[in-house]
């Protein structure tokens, strides 16, 4: 039996770090079963893969993106891809978020700490790494009429299908029952758009008279993409960044002394505890990779996870450090995919660290509520109840 036969979806969810230690070094292209997939975990291979989209396209079938959300620009290769692309990132550009939202992430970390600041204690998770992603998300894209905690609830359900690449039927239909009742609330905000314009992205997709125009159903499917990516990536960005200064108690100090550190602090978040685990490809052709034979049709697992640990690449990788000076890591991928959220979802982070480390004064976590770290598509702490002393104003 190869390393990846025997490796479960259990034991992915749980700790994928061991199992890809063990795949880089003994099996770096494997087969696993479990999920379907063919998982790369090298530095170099996982760069390959994203960068080579002719020989590795993101247009697989199946695909667990389009399955649950529609045909949308991370699930398509080519010129409809590029098209939709060039029309959704305009409004994500640094000076574009700047524009658009001007005080209001950091503004609204402050009210979310407002109120649970005088307890002593929360679930930092739930009442702030959560609603501040979707919050700000929810005004970026134009969906202020739609209640966040159902947002919340279908990318939950969403996020479900997204990693369900063994294709089990009840966790499809979880994800298909969110996507459908998301794609209704887009579909009532874009009603109201079509008869009075805003500054949001919706409404930039819509009256988008270009070229590039996109389609309603183009217009849905993408949201819904920007939505799981929005809602996911910087939620659990947030929620790891502080897991990880909590953890390591001199870089928190660091930090404390010397806020210029939070910034590296963040990525060095990313690479070391990966909010999003894979990229997925398809080859398109028959063909070799790391002396494996792939044959045309095999669906990828690119590990971004693993390549952001491989020590080829990275020296102790496994050790959080926030001096690390040894480039740029893959989390947000690369090629004609990288996230176009990247910069938001930095500037969320790094908005939401500033407030909780003036707000809450000897932050640490709660001994009484074991941090649980789950997932390898996607990963974050499950909780993250701390406590914290006296008040701040």
């Amino acid at each position: 039996m190869t390393i990846g036969e025997s490796i479960t979806l259990d034991d992915l969810e749980t700790d994928p770090y061991p199992i890809y230690a063990r795949l880089r070094d003994d099996e770096p292209v494997a087969w696993v079963p479990a999920v379907g997939l063919w998982l790369v975990t090298r530095f170099e291979d996982v760069q390959h893969v994203d960068q080579t989209p002719k020989a590795f396209t993101t247009d697989t079938d199946p695909s667990t993106l389009n399955r649950t959300m529609g045909k949308n620009m991370l699930g398509s290769e080519g010129p409809d891809q590029e098209r939709i692309r060039r029309v959704v990132e305009a409004p994500f550009r640094p000076r574009e978020v700047e524009s658009r939202t001007g005080d209001m992430i950091p503004r609204l970390a402050h009210e979310l700490i407002d109120g649970f600041a005088p307890r002593g204690e929360a679930d930092l998770f739930r009442e702030l790494a959560e609603p501040m992603s979707i919050l700000s998300l929810r005004f970026m894209l134009g969906l202020d009429e739609v209640p966040w905690e159902d947002l919340s609830r279908w990318n939950a359900g969403m996020m479900i299908g997204l990693a369900n690449f063994e294709g089990d039927p009840h966790k499809q239909a979880v994800a298909d029952k969110a996507s459908g009742e998301l794609g209704d609330a887009v579909d009532a905000v874009l009603d109201r758009l079509a008869r009075a314009p805003d500054g949001s992205v919706l409404s930039a997709m819509l009256h988008d008279d270009g070229d590039d125009r996109m389609t309603r159903g183009e217009i849905v499917a993408n949201t819904k993409l920007m939505l799981s990516g929005g809602l996911q990536e910087p939620r659990d960005l947030i929620s790891l960044t502080i897991w990880a200064l909590l953890t390591h108690h001199e870089a928190l100090a660091e930090v404390r002394a010397d806020r210029s550190l939070l910034k590296p602090a963040i990525e060095e978040t990313l690479r070391c505890y990966a909010p999003v685990g894979t990229s997925t490809r398809q080859t398109t052709k028959d063909t070799t990779l790391a002396g494996v034979d792939l044959p045309k049709g095999a669906l990828i697992g690119a590990v971004l996870a693993s390549a952001n640990r491989d020590p080829k690449r990275f020296s102790e990788p496994e050790r959080f450090d926030i001096h690390r000076k040894e480039g740029a890591h893959l989390a947000f991928a690369t090629g004609n995919h990288f996230c176009l959220g990247a910069w938001l979802g930095r500037y969320q982070t790094r908005a939401t660290l500033e407030a909780v480390l003036d707000r809450l004064p000897g932050l640490r976590l709660d001994d009484a509520h074991a941090v649980e770290v789950r997932g390898w598509e996607f990963r974050a702490p499950l909780s993250l109840q701390c406590r914290w002393d006296g008040l701040s104003p």
